[in-house]
């Protein structure tokens, strides 16, 4: 071939593969326009985030011996967008092309997502998608994983978004980490619980939430506007006891046969619960408590937090007092007290449309019963429309006038005159009619149409503030006080000095350190410390005074000590003290006191005191309090908070203890004579490691106890040497410690000791100092723990009967 048809042939060609190349780029180009007008159409907005999933990674790969790939990356990053784009531009003829066009849909400020259940079959499981391509881990479990820490560490919106921006942009691309809170919480379906509701406390004219004052310019100033926060009753019930449903369905058989097997005397054994259960015929119930009581929010400024929570009756004690199992009604946050019929008018219509209808629970319709109210005495007579503790016939049960002694109001040992239901009734309608004082009622209570109960009966003494931060602390410091220097540096060195068992968060506190004591550190000091190391400091007749009112809380604390007559029993002790009080206390007969002697009638009604202290309440209302950051818009900041841990909740997994050996010891059981001779008796075997296997602690009746074989804390009480299995049932080894003499005997020489023998030698026993022998028991009969307080020549050893508190 010539060179002149060479170049005709050549150029020819040229043309030819020039528009075969402009055909197929051509092509390729408005692939590409459609597969991106596709993928932004299908992107999610804000609002559309949590329902959608866009992830779109579209390959084009044109193999050509002649093409290349020139691609221009172009990133765009700002606070909300990330984009990828992709431009490939056509080279000069001559050039060899190999096109790679690869095509990220990638969109890092709104994060792919999906949703968990949808009609269209190609979506994808919102728990299988993962957080980018690299990985297996699915996006919805990072960010639970990631929204649990946050609250962990109480971080603020601002710090939740840095962080969420920080991980997202160390994070490969694409990938469908949210960058800002409200996408998180979006993706985790975090529900929105309260509706928010404003008054002006000048005019009480109800106006929009987001208006900053009140229309009727009564004031601009923040301090006369109330903010009110009603929550979605419903909703919180279903969801808690959907997570509880397997407790709460074990725990309602053991309520219907009205068989308590724990011996616990809980609200649910209580005769005025199973009076209700029968005259609803016993059909499906979920019973509220209903509790409430104002906290500060700052301590900088006078604002205070109003709450109406409940706790629901049928679950079990333990689970009863969680925070997580408590349901919020209402929250009043303002520079006042809030008015009580103001304030819940609205929560009081809702609780009242739930009590038509019931709550369906996994397909079973349940009656919402309103049981009860409990809280301190400033907030009960808040709530129920009462006069204060400090004003003249302020007990709510009794018709009782009280006298002014020493500028305090005084409630000396009376006959009782009970105020009956109808009686109730009859004067809170004159006090609202008349608006006056009468005999105590100040008119109608907000909640008397919706109580089940009906009033004096619905309302439940909290004993953490009449007792232990009322009468039982007072108690405590005049005795402190009676004590010389000597005597009560001793105290304290011996309270501060006590063992506890493991369980105790709060040990004994010494008494010169009274300042700030909180509840629980009372109540084991009562019941734990007092009548142990007092003894040697207090003249017998005071002592033995002293002894009626503690051993009558600690029989109304726990379950069934003396079976129906405990509370006879309680009731004569405290009666006894309450006739004698003014002997020993002067002035010192408060409201308080008078309250008292309405626990014994409480105990048969509605249980033990250790099922009806507030202190699960309590730690709730500070919880949620300080939830909360900045300087302003306290209440949104509260319900934010509290929106993301109640959903939280619902993704925990809880944490099973079953009964049984645990922490398996590395002694050999031939290096114990006693076993060797305790195996030779029950077994025919030669192998005796194999046959016997020890250990440290064994759990049993959901408490764990601890042997001496544990080092793990070096306080350590008890008398177990160590546990041990052998044909597949649990043992102990104990050292056996024999009754030296009977505590009773100490109060021989008191007017006392008639009614004090039995309670006292049933909770404290003076044991020799030395132990006699080992014993091998079965494991369940080993019950409760002991606290033990060594004396000189003996043991005083007493047994805690009641687990159940929230410590």
């Amino acid at each position: 071939m010539d060179s002149i048809d060479f170049n005709v042939q050549y150029q020819f060609s040229l043309h030819k593969r020039k528009e075969r190349y402009k055909r197929h780029n051509a092509a390729r180009r408005q692939i590409r326009s459609k597969e991106k007008k596709s993928c932004i159409a299908r992107f999610p907005t804000p609002k559309q985030y949590k329902l959608s999933l866009a992830e779109v990674n579209l390959k084009i790969i044109l193999e050509d011996e002649y093409t290349c790939l020139h691609d221009n990356h172009q990133l765009s990053n700002d606070n909300n967008h990330y984009f990828i784009e992709n431009t490939s531009e056509e080279l000069n003829q001559g050039n060899d092309y190999e096109i790679s066009i690869i095509s990220n849909d990638a969109h890092a400020g709104t994060p792919s997502t999906e949703k968990a259940q949808s009609d269209d079959e190609d979506c994808v499981s919102l728990e299988k998608v993962p957080l980018h391509d690299y990985t297996i881990d699915s996006t919805y479990d990072y960010c639970e994983a990631f929204t649990m820490i946050a609250r962990q560490a109480n971080l603020s919106k601002k710090s939740t978004n840095d962080f969420l921006s920080l991980i997202k942009s160390g994070l490969p691309i694409p990938n469908n980490m949210p960058t800002t809170e409200q996408e998180l919480l979006l993706l985790l379906g975090v529900n929105e619980l309260f509706t928010k509701r404003t008054i002006c406390l000048l005019c009480y004219n109800e106006f929009s939430y987001d208006s900053k004052f009140c229309p009727r310019r009564c004031s601009t100033d923040r301090s006369s506007i109330a903010y009110i926060y009603d929550s979605n009753v419903e909703l919180i019930i279903k969801k808690i006891m959907a997570r509880q449903s397997s407790n709460f369905n074990e725990h309602k058989k053991n309520i219907y046969n009205n068989t308590d097997h724990e011996k616990t005397k809980d609200i649910p054994f209580g005769t005025l619960y199973q009076y209700v259960l029968k005259q609803n015929g016993y059909q499906d119930l979920i019973s509220l408590l209903l509790h409430v009581d104002g906290i500060g929010v700052t301590s900088s400024t006078k604002l205070k937090m109003w709450m109406l929570s409940g706790s629901i009756v049928e679950l079990p004690a333990k689970l009863r007092s969680r925070q997580c199992n408590m349901v919020i009604i209402s929250i009043w946050i303002a520079y006042i007290e809030p008015p009580a019929k103001l304030w819940l008018n609205y929560s009081v219509n809702k609780l009242q449309i739930i009590k038509d209808k019931g709550i369906d629970i996994l397909n079973v319709n349940h009656k919402l019963i309103i049981f009860g109210i409990t809280g301190d005495c400033p907030a009960l007579s808040l709530i129920i429309n009462f006069i204060n503790h400090n004003g003249y016939f302020s007990c709510w049960l009794y018709f009782i006038e009280g006298v002014h002694m020493n500028k305090k109001r005084q409630y000396r040992y009376d006959t009782l005159h009970l105020r009956t239901t109808n009686q109730y009734f009859k004067l809170s309608k004159k006090a609202e009619r008349t608006q006056s004082n009468i005999w105590g009622h100040l008119g109608e209570s907000v909640l008397s149409n919706i109580l089940d109960v009906k009033f004096p009966e619905a309302i439940v003494l909290d004993y953490l503030h009449v007792s232990l931060l009322g009468h039982a602390k007072l108690i405590i410091l005049a005795v402190y006080h009676l004590l010389k220097p000597a005597q009560r540096k001793e105290l304290n060195f011996y309270l501060h000095n006590q063992f506890c068992p493991h369980f105790f968060n709060r040990k004994l506190r010494s008494i010169d350190n009274f300042g700030f004591v909180k509840a629980t550190e009372v109540r084991n000091v009562l019941f734990y410390g007092l009548l142990p190391h007092l003894i040697s400091f207090m003249q017998i007749e005071q002592y033995s005074h002293l002894a009626l009112y503690v051993c009558a809380m600690r029989l109304l604390h726990s379950g069934d000590v003396f079976d129906d007559k405990t509370s006879e029993v309680a009731d004569q002790l405290f009666t006894e003290f309450y006739k004698d009080h003014e002997l020993f206390y002067k002035t010192s007969q408060s409201l308080k006191l008078h309250l008292h002697a309405h626990f014994a009638s409480l105990y048969e009604t509605h249980g033990s005191l250790c099922n009806l202290g507030c202190f699960g309440q309590e730690s709730f209302i500070g919880s949620v309090s300080s939830n909360h950051h900045g300087t302003q818009f306290y209440g949104d900041s509260i319900t934010h908070f509290y929106n993301i841990d109640f959903a939280i909740q619902d993704k925990k997994k809880g944490k099973t203890k079953l009964n049984g050996p645990c922490d398996q010891a590395s002694t050999s059981s031939s290096d114990y004579d006693y076993l060797m001779n305790f195996h030779s008796l029950n077994c025919t075997c030669n192998d005796l490691n194999s046959c016997i296997n020890i250990y440290r602690r064994f759990i049993n009746y959901d408490k764990m106890f601890h042997s001496l074989l544990d080092n793990a804390q070096v306080q350590r009480f008890g008398a177990i040497d160590l546990f041990f299995m052998f044909n597949g049932f649990g043992y102990a080894l104990i050292k056996y410690y024999p009754v030296k003499e009977f505590f009773s005997d100490a109060f021989k020489m008191s007017n006392y000791y008639y009614l004090l023998k039995r309670p006292v030698d049933y909770l404290y026993f003076i044991l020799e100092k030395t132990y006699c022998q080992h014993d091998v028991v079965p494991i369940d009969q080993v019950i409760n723990h002991c606290i033990v307080v060594e004396k000189n020549d003996y043991l005083f050893v007493t047994n805690i009967l009641s687990y159940n508190e929230h410590d």
